[in-house]
């Protein structure tokens, strides 16, 4: 175990037994059959050299430049829901998109904001979500709540083509990662520009205190927003490395997308690695100093591997590291996994949230 990664040692008879990692692992497994099986999705292509166009070298030195969008606060809508969360009041928010794409259904970004009763100044978690999301209750069960009882406000917007952005004929996230190489840098183009937005417009409301935690999917992105903006009060990132290129090219997940990339020409690791570096975390510093940096990782995970997760620890100079004996799916959606070692570490870098009123 290098300097820097934590992970529990315990007696042998206490550690988890084999079948209980087996069984992760299945789990990883089955879900990425699913997937790849009974979500196909349509088949997209790449088509000349036209990616060649974000693969400049005064993007990948300042990627604020390639990620700055409108640059501007977001002209929001907002309107009161009803119903609470843990407590919390709910607020749904609509913008145009700071970045446009071809697609009309996913330039308006959606989102909600979660605000901890009776304390308008607390923390703000701004939630960077998984790949196919299909509802948002989802989301609010495994994260909102626990953010809210932790007197954590939590913002959360959409990522582009899922959910409410799901364009027509698609399912949620279906067309965010593909072999058309364009269309997927522009979707994390967008989601990353939406999300800055979003954190601009809630500092305008008065937030002093914005952290992002990302996951999956959604890690990507949230180390994309490390390396373009430095005033995060924290990063944290689970079951996420240095590279998308990694979980296409080197798993079982990737398997429909490998076969759509080979068919254009794109399959070679090499090209694809250029294709995608302005999308790898892994090919940045991070603005964000390293002490309010987080990675969370599953030894037993089947998409997101322990060695992508390692490139990236390394090239980000090493920042807290947290190993658990989990899968993918039980890293995220377990008690004990991600949240467990992310709340405490946002506690120590914000000022103290105050409880929320009973």
């Amino acid at each position: 175990m290098r300097q820097g990664e934590r992970r529990a040692r315990r007696p042998e008879s206490e550690r988890p037994p084999r079948l209980l990692r087996d069984l992760q692992i299945q789990l990883d497994r089955f879900r990425v059959w699913s997937k790849i099986t009974w979500h196909r999705g349509r088949v997209l292509a790449t088509t000349g050299d036209s990616w060649k166009s974000h693969d400049a070298p005064e993007y990948l030195a300042d990627p604020e430049r390639f990620y700055r969008g409108e640059r501007k606060v977001p002209v929001v809508t907002t309107a009161r829901v009803r119903r609470r969360i843990a407590g919390g009041e709910v607020e749904r928010f609509t913008f145009p998109t700071l970045h446009r794409m071809p697609i009309p259904e996913t330039n308006t970004a959606f989102g909600r904001y979660y605000g901890v009763r009776g304390v308008p100044d607390a923390p703000v978690v701004l939630i960077s979500h998984g790949w196919a999301h299909r509802m948002l209750r989802t989301i609010e069960h495994l994260y909102v709540r626990p953010f809210l009882k932790a007197g954590f406000a939590v913002a959360f917007v959409s990522h582009p083509m899922h959910l409410e952005r799901t364009p027509r004929g698609s399912y949620s996230g279906e067309l965010v990662v593909s072999a058309d190489v364009v269309l997927t840098v522009d979707a994390f183009r967008q989601g990353v520009i939406d999300l800055i937005g979003a954190a601009d417009w809630l500092r305008s409301r008065g937030h002093s205190q914005i952290g992002v935690l990302g996951y999956s999917l959604g890690g990507y992105l949230a180390g994309i927003m490390a390396a373009v903006r430095g005033d995060w009060s924290f990063v944290v990132i689970g079951g996420a490395g240095h590279s998308p290129v990694s979980p296409i090219l080197d798993t079982p997940l990737g398997t429909n997308v490998r076969e759509d990339l080979a068919a254009c020409g794109m399959g070679d690791r090499a090209s694809l690695t250029r294709a995608w570096t302005i999308i790898s975390p892994g090919a940045f510093t991070p603005k964000v100093p390293k002490e309010r940096i987080l990675l969370v990782a599953g030894l037993y995970d089947q998409i997101m591997l322990p060695r992508s997760v390692r490139r990236l620890w390394n090239v980000w100079d090493r920042p807290a590291l947290h190993w658990l004996r989990r899968s993918h799916y039980t890293l995220l959606a377990l008690n004990g996994g991600l949240l467990s070692h992310a709340v405490p570490f946002m506690r120590e870098r914000v000022a103290s949230p105050r409880e929320p009123r009973a």
